[in-house]
C-alpha cells in the first residue's frame, strides 16, 4: 500500500505539472488506475483522461465509460454520470446504444451464413429478394450481399419514401414500405465507390429474414451474442437489466431511446463495455471465438480506394504516421456515440461508450494510436 501511495503523489504531481488538469481531475485518474480490472496499476493516458472530463466538464458528454483490451487484460474506465437525476459514473455493465457498430455484427452475421453456405456474399440482392431485379437497369451489372454492407452498390444513404431528418424515421417504416420503395427505384450503374448506406443494411437485413425464414434479432443474438457470450447485449432490454439502462444526453436534455421499428440492423444494439471487449477480444484471437471463418472474413478486405478500405462492416485505416493498421467502426443515435476499434497486429481493442453527440472517437483512435491527434472542443 505504501509504494502505491508513492506512486498516487508521483502521478497527482506529473499530472498538475505537465497537463495542468485540476485536483479534481487528477483524482479522478488516479482512480481510474485502482480501479483497473487487472490486478495492476495501469494508467489510462493523462491527455485521455483530461480531455474525457473536459468534454463532460463543458457539456459535450454527459458520462463515458472506456475499455481497453490489450496484451495486459481487460480494464475499464468511467466518466460523468449515468443520467441527469443519477451522478453514479457509468461502468463495465452499464448499457448504452451503440448505433452503428451494429452494422459490424450485421456482417458477421452475413459472413457466418456465407461460410455455411446458408447464404452466397457474391449473390446478386435480386436472388433473395425478387423485387430488387429490376433496381440497377443495366442488366450486366448486379447488387451483392458484399456491395451492400461494404456501402459500395450506389444506393441512397435512406430510402426516400421516409423523412431522412427525422431521428425516428424508421420506427413505423415497414417492408411494405421498402417493398414500395424497390418497386420504383432504378439505378444505372453498381457503383466502385464507397458511399455510406443505411439503405443497403436495410435491404440485407431484409434478405436474411426472407431467406432463412427466421427474425434477423434472433440470429443475431443465436449465431453471434451468444457465441461471444455476450449476455448483456439487447434489441430490446429486458426488465431485469433495465436499471443498467444510460441515458440519451443531447443539447443539455434527455433524450428518448431508440426505437427503429421493424428494422434494427443499421443501429438498434445497446451494448456494455465488457460485452463489447468480448466482441473485440474475438476479433484479436477469432480462432477462439468459435467463428472463426466468419470473423476473418469481415477483417479481410473487401474493397480499397485511396481514401479508405473496407472489410465487412468494418472500416480500415492505415495510419501513415505510425504505419498502424486500424479496423473501426462509429455509431451514433439521438443521444450517444460510440467507437469500437482495434490493431490486429499490435493486439489491442478498444470501446468508447458515451451518452452525449460530439467528439468522441478520436479518444479510441488515441488510445490504439499515440500519434492520433486529439480534438479540442471548445465551451459551449
Amino acid at each position: 500500500m505504501i509504494k502505491i501511495g508513492v506512486l498516487v503523489l508521483k502521478q497527482i504531481n506529473f499530472l498538475y505539472k505537465v497537463n495542468r488538469v485540476s485536483v479534481l481531475t487528477a483524482g479522478i485518474f488516479i482512480l481510474m488506475q485502482l480501479s483497473c480490472k487487472t490486478g495492476s496499476i495501469i494508467q489510462l493516458l493523462p491527455s485521455i483522461a483530461f480531455e474525457t472530463q473536459n468534454r463532460i466538464d463543458n457539456g459535450f458528454h454527459l458520462g463515458t465509460v472506456i475499455g481497453i483490451i490489450d496484451q495486459n487484460g481487460t480494464r475499464y474506465y468511467g466518466f460523468g454520470q449515468t443520467s441527469l437525476t443519477n451522478k453514479s459514473k457509468p461502468n463495465e455493465n452499464s448499457i448504452f446504444e451503440i448505433g452503428s457498430i451494429t452494422k459490424t455484427f450485421n456482417a458477421t452475421l452475413l459472413a457466418d451464413l456465407d461460410a455455411k453456405g446458408e447464404m452466397d456474399l457474391q449473390n446478386s440482392i435480386g436472388t433473395y429478394l425478387p423485387v430488387f431485379s429490376n433496381v440497377v437497369t443495366d442488366s450486366t451489372k448486379k447488387i451483392t450481399l458484399e456491395s451492400l454492407v461494404t456501402h459500395t452498390s450506389g444506393l441512397p444513404r435512406e430510402p426516400r419514401n421516409m423523412n431522412p431528418n427525422d431521428d425516428n424515421r424508421y420506427k413505423n417504416y415497414s417492408s411494405k414500405d421498402l417493398v414500395e420503395f424497390l418497386s420504383a427505384y432504378k439505378q444505372d450503374l453498381v457503383s466502385n465507390t464507397f458511399s455510406y448506406s443505411n439503405l443497403g443494411v436495410l435491404i440485407a437485413e431484409y434478405a436474411i429474414e426472407t431467406e432463412t425464414k427466421m427474425e434477423y434479432e434472433v440470429l443475431v443474438k443465436k449465431r453471434v451474442l451468444d457465441m461471444l457470450d455476450m449476455n448483456d447485449s439487447y434489441f430490446e432490454v429486458p426488465e431485469s437489466k433495465r436499471h443498467h439502462l444510460v441515458k440519451g444526453y443531447k443539447d443539455s436534455k434527455e433524450t428518448e431511446e431508440l426505437d427503429l421499428g421493424e428494422f434494427q440492423s443499421m443501429g438498434g444494439l445497446r451494448s456494455t463495455v465488457k460485452d463489447m471487449l468480448k466482441y473485440l477480444s474475438a476479433q484479436l484471437y477469432p480462432t477462439s471465438s468459435g467463428l472463426t471463418e466468419a470473423i476473418e472474413a469481415t477483417q479481410k478486405v473487401h474493397f480499397s480506394s485511396k481514401e479508405l478500405s473496407m472489410g465487412l462492416g468494418w472500416e480500415i485505416v492505415q495510419r501513415k504516421k505510425s504505419g498502424k493498421t486500424i479496423y473501426f467502426h462509429k455509431g451514433g443515435t439521438n443521444g450517444f456515440v460510440s467507437f469500437a476499434g482495434f490493431d490486429l497486429e499490435g493486439k489491442i481493442g478498444v470501446v468508447v461508450l458515451v451518452n452525449g453527440r460530439n467528439w468522441f472517437s478520436d479518444l479510441g483512435f488515441k488510445l490504439i494510436d499515440p500519434s492520433y491527434p486529439l480534438s479540442k472542443p471548445g465551451n459551449n
